[in-house]
């Protein structure tokens, strides 16, 4: 009996191992999925002068809540409207918190286009200028486009914009793996790492002489394949970059680099609304 019973475990162990399944964000018309963002951005520079290190820090974080209607099936993916409800910045000084409060809500309702593979693209916004609209403009696709089995992998180059920089982009190469399915295959859990570049301004990651950035990046991800969602998504970004410091007042010696780091971690989750 014991013996049967492990042969069977071991059994239905290799069929899930071998299960390929499709990957794909296509929630079902009509739900209406609720959304918890929050981002902490932890930013520490270092410069050196005469000999001696002098260091500066900040952090800042921030939530916001919004929730996502899947309206229409398109050629190109769900239509879905965004509307969020609440947002709250850390630290929360009264000018910093006036002003993100006015631009989300400037931007209260988003139509996005959701592709299968997971990219989205910004389709109608009151405020093109919006930070939603830099949030959800250019999300990459992340799935693969085929069916996978458990311990494949895939590969994505992706272009994002680069934090502190206006117009920069960085570009990411990131390999995920899909690391096993729960729930008799209805739970996909995929893991991702990654290296990022700078790009210069012809889109060829060649570093610049006075600024260099580079970077890695890893993470979870959980899909949910009946409600057609990720509803965990989980991310960490650490980038060094180096700034090269303008000359000095005549007679003095060049300046040192600064050597700047920064540490984005983001967690997404997402259920659908009762």
């Amino acid at each position: 009996m014991i013996r049967r019973t492990l042969l069977a475990v071991g059994l239905l162990g290799q069929t899930a191992f071998a299960q390929t399944v499709l990957l794909q964000i296509r929630p079902h018309i009509g739900d209406t999925l609720r959304m918890h963002l929050s981002q902490s951005v932890e930013m520490t520079g270092t410069t050196s002068d005469r000999g001696r290190d002098s260091t500066s820090s900040m952090t800042t974080s921030v939530e916001v809540f919004t929730r996502a209607i899947a309206e229409q099936w398109t050629s190109g993916g769900t239509l879905m409207q965004t509307i969020t409800d609440s947002v709250k910045s850390t630290p929360a000084s009264a000018a910093a918190t006036d002003y993100l409060r006015r631009r989300i809500w400037q931007s209260k309702r988003v139509w996005l286009r959701v592709s299968p593979d997971g990219g989205m693209e910004v389709v109608r916004d009151t405020d093109p200028s919006s930070e939603l609209q830099e949030i959800f403009g250019g999300m990459p696709a992340m799935l693969a486009r085929q069916a996978v089995k458990v311990g494949e992998k895939w590969t994505r180059e992706m272009q994002i914009p680069l934090s502190g920089e206006p117009g920069a982009n960085g570009l990411v190469k990131a390999t995920f793996r899909l690391d096993s399915l729960g729930r008799n295959g209805d739970i996909a859990y995929v893991s991702l790492h990654g290296t990022m570049s700078r790009l210069n301004s012809s889109g060829a990651a060649v570093p610049d002489a006075s600024y260099t950035t580079s970077g890695t990046l890893s993470g979870t991800i959980q899909i949910d394949r009946r409600l057609g969602w990720i509803t965990d998504s989980r991310s960490s970004i650490t980038v060094r970059s180096t700034i090269a410091s303008t000359q000095g007042r005549k007679g003095e010696p060049p300046r040192a680099p600064m050597q700047v780091r920064t540490k984005i971690t983001q967690w997404i989750r997402a259920m659908r609304a009762r």
